[in-house]
């Protein structure tokens, strides 16, 4: 069943409910409960249902995120205790995410190999740490277990609406968790160790990702406006020895000489204010988090307005759903950004829309008519159905990957894949360099023409081979990245695998990246006369092309 048509039904059910309730109220009132415990199965289904592909996607042969593979990268190199940012080079090119997800993972390649399996499960106990303090967050401030299923369930309903990005092996999940337990720690502790504690989290938050400056900033402010100026020194004097004064002396010495250019000068490049841009924040919460949206904005205002006179003070959990909303906002200005700049936004609307239905279920309204909040939770789970088939990988991946190496084997010359990076084994890529990488360093509109000489000169391997040469894409080469697209000068298409690798498939975001499909092979001079006047003319490929970007 299509997403839309899942929520169309379920959205439906919720407004029948409602209608039956409105002009029934004596007689309908009894359905209250059972309606309850229907939510309450809903929410443990889709729990069950991530834990399923957790297992599946663990297991999964190749690369089931489109960076994986350079991430492995990134990740060997934090195991050998060497450069991870060191300057790039057609074998490996850093990524524009802070490190500390690659050190957290090193334990787990110590016990489970250093294979993809370790990185996804260290991303799976990111989400489950972030899955457990929604779950007790709720719980103790609603006093209800049900609730607490509530927001644990609604999050666990949004694994696509996150861009299927929190069982992969990515920094996101840790990025989420640090920034939740550290605001966790300082709601419940207003004691300076708990101050410490908390900040120290949620500084790691920003070590994962660079978003998490901002709940640094906004736990900060958040405790100062608790407890005053001198109670919170210290937390501003760790938060800075910690953050910025250790990033900017320490960061080449411990991480290499290029650290600053790929975690601060490269993606502070892509941020630019386009027309779209309040289009596309608005309408992705509107279309994912609109009930939720309102009720934890309705809490928090409605908080404000009632106690304005008796000097408010909001908790820190409302002060970082300011800054959760900024960390969606930051990431829309990215014009190239997936969906996953809004999982963190995501969350916080989870939990405070949650405890904002709960106020709503609290209220002497609620007695005669207890129908409001069932009928918000049921549109919510509604808003972030979606076809489950589409998450969900093939039985037949090993075999096909065993007939992918088998592939790449047979042929009679090195093979560049910029949609791979590099596998893990079976067989080498080279060069090695992500497209994304590459992407990442020439796209924006502060970039000058420096960035696309470096990036040249990163794919000269591929451009002038010593020996025979192919590039194997999951998109047609001219429509894979902007950087890549001179290659097709040089290379021509060798064959287009149809569906022979679907089963390699990644999954599913916001857009769709195909599988292993167009295999090219260098012949300049053949490859020249597809030219005219130095155009390229439109390839038969391109029909109805996919987005590509990431």
């Amino acid at each position: 069943m299509p997403s839309w048509l899942l929520s169309l039904v379920v959205l439906a059910v919720g407004l029948g409910i409602a209608a039956l309730e409105w002009a029934f109220p004596r007689h309908t009132r009894w359905l209250a409960k059972p309606l309850g415990w229907a939510l309450g199965g809903y929410a443990v289904a889709h729990l069950l249902w991530v834990v399923f592909l957790c297992v599946v996607h663990a297991q999964f042969p190749l690369h089931i995120d489109l960076m994986e593979g350079s991430v492995w990268q990134h990740f060997q190199r934090a195991a050998a205790f060497e450069a991870i940012y060191p300057a790039p080079t057609p074998e490996y090119v850093p990524l524009a995410y802070n490190p500390l997800y690659y050190f957290v993972a090193i334990p787990f390649g110590w016990v489970l190999g250093k294979g993809l399996f370790a990185l996804r499960l260290v991303a799976v106990v990111g989400m489950l740490g972030s899955g457990l303090v929604l779950y007790a967050v709720a719980r103790a401030k609603t006093g209800s277990r049900w609730w607490g299923l509530m927001a644990i369930g609604l999050f666990a309903a949004a694994y696509r609406a996150m861009d299927t990005h929190l069982d992969t092996a990515h920094s996101d999940s840790w990025f989420l968790c640090a920034a939740l337990l550290g605001t966790l720690i300082l709601d419940r502790h207003r004691s300076r160790g708990g101050q410490l504690a908390g900040i120290a989290l949620l500084v790691a938050s920003f070590w994962f990702k660079q978003h998490g400056a901002l709940f640094v900033l906004g736990g900060l402010l958040a405790i100062t406006w608790r407890d005053g100026v001198k109670r919170t020194i210290p937390a501003w004097l760790l938060a800075a020895g910690l953050g910025p004064a250790l990033y900017v002396l320490a960061g080449p010495v411990l991480f290499g000489s290029h650290f600053h250019y790929f975690t601060w000068e490269v993606p502070s490049g892509w941020s630019e204010y386009t027309p779209g841009l309040l289009r596309r924040f608005v309408g992705f919460v509107v279309k994912r988090y609109a009930v939720l949206a309102a009720a934890a904005v309705g809490i928090v205002g409605w908080a404000a307005l009632g106690a304005w006179r008796d000097r408010w003070r909001p908790n820190v959990w409302e002060v970082q759903l300011v800054f959760a909303l900024l960390t969606g906002l930051m990431g829309s200005l990215d014009a190239g950004s997936a969906d996953n700049v809004y999982i963190a936004m995501g969350t916080w609307l989870i939990l405070m829309g949650t405890l904002g239905l709960h106020s709503l279920a609290s209220s002497p309204a609620a007695a005669a008519r207890p129908w409001p909040h069932l009928v918000a939770l049921l549109v919510s789970f509604a808003l972030l159905a979606y076809d489950p088939r589409t998450v969900v990988t093939s039985p037949g991946a090993r075999q096909s990957y065993a007939d992918f190496i088998e592939l790449l084997r047979s042929l009679p010359g090195t093979v560049y894949a910029p949609a791979q990076g590099q596998l893990v084994d079976g067989y080498t890529f080279y060069p090695a360099a992500h497209w994304v990488a590459l992407d990442d360093m020439t796209r924006g509109p502060r970039r000058g023409p420096e960035a696309q000489v470096l990036a040249a000169q990163l794919l000269a391997p591929v451009r002038h081979p010593k020996g025979p040469a192919y590039i194997l894409t999951n998109q047609p080469l001219e429509l894979t990245a902007p950087v890549l697209a001179d290659l097709t000068q040089v290379y021509v298409l060798e064959s287009d695998l149809g569906n022979r690798f679907e089963r390699l498939r990644v999954l599913p975001k916001l857009y769709d990246h195909g599988w292993p499909r167009y295999l090219y092979r260098y012949e300049p001079g053949r490859a020249l006369s597809h030219w005219s006047s130095g155009r390229p003319q439109q390839s038969p490929l391109a029909e109805n092309p996919e987005p590509i970007r990431d």
